[in-house]
């Protein structure tokens, strides 16, 4: 395999929209030839939710401003302020929540390029980054 180094500037990186203001800025993804993992910086609004869902690898969460609040399985409920972080293994349902005035930011680290999210509500799973990889309209 070809070795990879890239210089990846935050003023530069890929936003995308996950709806209700949320917004991943992509740092390392297939795209730019990850194969072990996949990552982003989020930004949560002040009283905003990712709605409950699981993946298919492992996912560390740090945050780098803020509070926020996870719940995994529907009931164990963490507190993670600045510098703080989970690893949460596969198949582990959870949900980020920002109850704060203040907007979030955490990066998010995925043990695979191959990420998907299942969304407990409806079961259905997307590609992670993907157009249907989208919180509008979730609870």
């Amino acid at each position: 395999m070809k070795p990879v180094i890239k210089q990846l500037l935050f003023s530069e990186l890929p936003k995308i929209s996950r709806g209700r203001g949320i917004i991943n800025h992509l740092i390392a993804s297939k795209q730019i030839g990850a194969v072990n993992i996949h990552s982003g910086i989020t930004f949560l609004p002040p009283n905003m939710s990712v709605p409950d869902h699981s993946h298919n690898t492992e996912e560390q969460v740090t945050i780098l401003k803020g509070t926020l609040k996870i719940i995994l399985n529907g009931d164990q409920e963490i507190i993670c302020k600045s510098y703080d972080s989970t690893f949460i293994s596969s198949n582990v349902r959870h949900e980020l929540i920002n109850e704060s005035e203040e907007e979030v930011h955490a990066i998010i680290i995925y043990g695979s390029a191959d990420v998907t999210r299942t969304f407990t509500e409806t079961g259905e799973t997307v590609e992670v980054g993907s157009r249907k990889d989208n919180f509008a309209g979730k609870r």
